[in-house]
């Protein structure tokens, strides 16, 4: 037990500061960007939007389920099914925040493909969606829902014009996002990114380094398996990335541990009824295909790049890089377990309903 909570010290202690960081910058982008700006990006026809949907989906940090109600409001408000379906599938595979920890634990190959291949998977998704579009009747995929607010005497409808948006200064907005980062980011991640340290920490701990390798020969078959079993599994992009280590640990590949990476965080059970209900059948299946279409293709491809590169994964959890000063990595650890007491606090004292 020693040697497994000298691991998991040293791993909380490496990727502390990477996560704090990330979850600053991811805090900031929230509060910065306007969501009327990314309306008007998403609205459109055509390749355009489903381009710009996946450009601007992958550093926000918001998962699988959280991203349904920011997606579905947009479409509501004129974007297009393919730049939604775009949107959809880039935003909860990757952001700033796991980024960040994915150069701190898998390193600068793993930390460049993951971007880059969220990107792609939602180009192929959303170029899917655009093939419905384009080739079903009129009216198959459900129009979106115009939500109405309700009347309370300033809208308009009394005659009196509707009070203007309060503009919040820099310095709110910044203090805004930081709030939202350290509470609201937080308290969605904290849970799962334990698990995903624990298991790492243990994989390292009592699994042999390598001991998966040769389940990982049998090529696309293990692709489309591990694709396969990644997409009903709810996991967020940063809380997968420790789980990532733990997998290129055992002995997988690079590229089946990116169709993890793609795969996990895009799809989830729970909100598939919302995406069927808001934009139809055709598309869900066009989103779902898209995403296991790319996955399986971009594993292959990254597992050829890395083989011709010389790419061999070699993790060494708890290995911090020289140059991080070590009051800095202990205070960000004591940051993070700060912050993870009181959610756990937060939760024990709010009543169950």
């Amino acid at each position: 037990m020693n040697e497994f909570f000298s691991h998991l010290t040293s791993l909380t202690l490496e990727m502390a500061p990477w996560l704090v960081f990330g979850l600053l910058i991811a805090g900031l982008i929230k509060s910065w960007v306007p969501e009327e700006r990314v309306i008007r990006w998403l609205g459109g026809q055509g390749m355009g939007p489903v381009i710009r949907g996946a450009i601007i989906g992958a550093p926000l940090p918001l998962c699988s389920c959280s991203v349904i109600p920011m997606a579905i409001g947009l479409r509501r408000k004129g974007a297009s099914p393919s730049s939604t379906v775009s949107f959809l599938v880039s935003t909860p595979e990757t952001g700033v925040d796991s980024i960040a920890l994915t150069w701190s634990m898998l390193g600068p190959f793993m930390t460049i493909a993951r971007p880059v291949g969220a990107i792609l998977s939602a180009m192929v998704a959303g170029f899917l969606t655009l093939l419905v579009e384009r080739h079903l009747p009129a009216g198959t995929i459900p129009a979106p829902t115009v939500v109405k607010p309700a009347c309370d005497g300033g809208c308009g409808c009394s005659g009196k014009s509707a009070p203007a948006p309060e503009k919040k200064t820099l310095f709110a907005r910044t203090r805004s996002g930081i709030d939202y980062a350290l509470n609201d980011l937080w308290d969605d991640l904290a849970l799962w990114l334990l698990a995903g340290i624990l298991i790492t920490a243990a994989v390292t701990t009592w699994i042999p380094s390598g001991f998966l390798t040769e389940y990982t020969q049998a090529g696309w078959l293990a692709m489309i398996l591990i694709v396969l079993t990644s997409m009903p599994i709810y996991v967020c992009a940063t809380a997968s990335t420790p789980m990532a280590a733990a997998m290129l640990y055992s002995g997988i590949s690079p590229g089946m541990t990116l169709a993890f990476l793609l795969a996990g965080p895009a799809t989830n059970l729970a909100p598939l009824g919302i995406i069927r209900r808001e934009l139809g059948g055709w598309v869900l299946t066009a989103y779902l295909s898209g995403i296991f279409l790319s996955a399986v293709g971009l594993g292959l491809l990254t597992d050829q790049v890395a083989g011709i590169m010389g790419w061999i994964p070699v993790i060494e959890p708890g290995k911090m890089e020289e140059w991080m000063p070590e009051w800095l990595a202990q205070g960000s650890a004591g940051l993070l377990i700060g912050l993870t007491l009181r959610t756990a606090w937060h939760r024990w004292r709010t009543p169950k309903r």
